[in-house]
């Protein structure tokens, strides 16, 4: 039997996904033959991240008889996805990597989603996530390349049925969105005989794809840049917000632009 392989301090790398209703945590070792996943966590605690995040950490390390001094890097899925779920997780990570001066990376939620069953496929590869109630984030793929075939988008399901047409009848579909509005896309399927539903295991990264993700990212010093896509309800209903506490909506939504041209 191998000696099991030496853990050098300061040598790991942490990955955290979270925009959607389950929280990961991947523990890696980088070496000559790329990164070595030594242990993980996944809990599905909608709203809730910060709660399991930083114990379910220092769990993980405890159980080798390490401290946070052991991580080198922190990568961080970036989003698009839940506000509420990104804003924690990202808020933990610049918090980790404040405290010991570590390097960032952000990761690309749809294109992580992808890379899981698009080495197994070939032809138009659609990923559909939850946006809100009748609304999707959508990005397409040619698998098994991945090279993108149309950018992300925030779509009405009818939008986003019409953009996957352009690609042609055959396809295979996957993510969250499928789940959440289940009615919809089984109709579609059944009318489009060469779309290929994916089963809901896709629709959560495994943490051997989230782990070779952050070990091919880019980490700089810099602050990781969340990727929202669509408004925030607050942002869509500013105007009756405003109402409701005695302000002018359109006053409000001028001092709005006005705040994010600075």
């Amino acid at each position: 039997m191998a000696a099991p392989k030496r853990i050098v301090p300061h040598d790991l790398l942490l990955a955290i996904g979270g925009t959607e209703e389950r929280l990961q945590l991947v523990l890696g070792q980088p070496g000559l033959e790329g990164c070595t996943l030594l242990t993980s966590r996944q809990w599905t605690v909608p709203g809730q991240s910060i709660r399991f995040l930083i114990p379910g950490l220092k769990q993980a390390l405890d159980s080798f008889g390490l401290g946070i001094d052991i991580i080198a890097r922190i990568a961080c899925v970036r989003g698009p996805g839940s506000f509420t779920g990104l804003r924690l997780i990202l808020a933990a990570a610049e918090g980790l990597a404040a405290g010991q001066g570590l390097p960032l990376a952000g990761l690309d939620y749809l294109p992580l989603l992808a890379s899981g069953p698009g080495a197994l496929i070939s032809g138009p590869l659609h990923v559909l996530t939850y946006a809100r109630r009748g609304l999707v984030y959508l990005q397409s793929f040619d698998a098994p390349s991945l090279k993108e075939h149309a950018p992300l988008e925030s779509l009405s399901l009818d939008e986003a049925a019409t953009r996957m047409a352009e690609f042609g009848d055959t396809a295979h579909l996957m993510g969250s969105g499928l789940r959440k509005n289940p009615d919809f896309f089984t109709a579609l399927a059944a009318a489009n005989q060469g779309y290929t539903l994916l089963a809901k295991e896709w629709d959560t990264p495994s943490p051997e794809v989230l782990l070779a993700a952050a070990y091919a990212a880019d980490f700089t010093q810099e602050s990781i840049e969340p990727v929202y896509v669509r408004p925030t309800d607050a942002e869509d209903n500013l105007g009756t917000i405003a109402a409701k506490r005695g302000l002018d909506p359109i006053e409000a939504k001028k001092r709005l632009e006005e705040l994010r041209k600075q």
